[in-house]
């Protein structure tokens, strides 16, 4: 079974959002390059993915800023709907964190919640990006897409990093070390496997092998003892 998954790029073309309220929120400088650039790659790892059975294991949207603006936006429920981001420079540190809604805006917030958690728990060690749950604000909780989807589509916000701090910037710039961090997380909230087992090398019947050598061996055995017989 192939899991149906929205990746948003936040801040995406907002300015030209349907509501004018959201126009202005452009984000932090250069995070709406990372989010577009890191979604990309993202969808990229995600598609190689196979479920134990050999299955494709995941099916990917990818959208910007504007989906709240898509008329079918509500009227199909995901298996995840994930917004990427990159942290404003307000703290005086780098940082991340990851957030579900307010119970209100979702009917399936525990498993928004375990997803989340299932996250949180692979990405900052894999990308070196330092967890600040305590920075999570009403604006993630309340976030404007999450009052626009389906009550039943589980939804997760995450802040990769702070855009402009230092140590966060390094990272950000490495796509894939970030892509395959938040890959690791979803992978894990869905039981996927991540890295591939290696296909094991087919190995000889070697019992085959020595009863067709005995065998050429015993024909050849005859033959030189019929040729002995010839030259008598």
């Amino acid at each position: 079974m192939a899991r149906s998954i929205v990746l948003q790029a936040g801040h995406q073309n907002i300015q030209s959002n349907c509501v004018a309220e959201l126009r202005g929120g452009t984000g932090a400088p250069q995070e709406k390059d990372n989010n577009v650039r890191i979604r990309d790659r993202l969808s990229q790892i995600l598609l190689t993915k196979k479920n134990s059975d050999g299955s494709q294991a995941f099916q990917l949207q990818l959208v910007d800023a504007n989906f709240n603006c898509d008329p079918n936006v509500g009227k199909k429920d995901y298996d995840l709907f994930l917004s990427l981001h990159c942290e404003s420079d307000t703290h005086g540190a780098g940082g991340g964190m990851i957030s579900a809604p307010d119970p209100a805006y979702d009917d399936v917030n525990p498993e928004s919640r375990r997803i989340a958690s299932a996250i949180t728990s692979v990405y900052f060690t894999e990308s070196g990006i330092t967890n600040m749950p305590a920075w999570i604000t009403v604006n993630m909780t309340k976030y404007y897409m999450w009052s626009e989807l389906s009550s039943k589509t589980p939804c997760v916000l995450l802040e990769m990093g702070v855009a402009q701090n230092a140590h966060d910037k390094v990272i950000l710039s490495d796509t894939d070390r970030v892509a395959n961090a938040i890959a690791r997380g979803i992978c894990k909230a869905f039981n996927v496997p991540f890295d591939s087992s290696p296909t094991p090398t087919p190995q000889p019947d070697y019992k085959a092998l020595y009863e067709k050598l005995l065998e050429v061996n015993k024909q050849l055995i005859t033959k030189i003892e019929n040729a002995k017989k010839a030259l008598i």
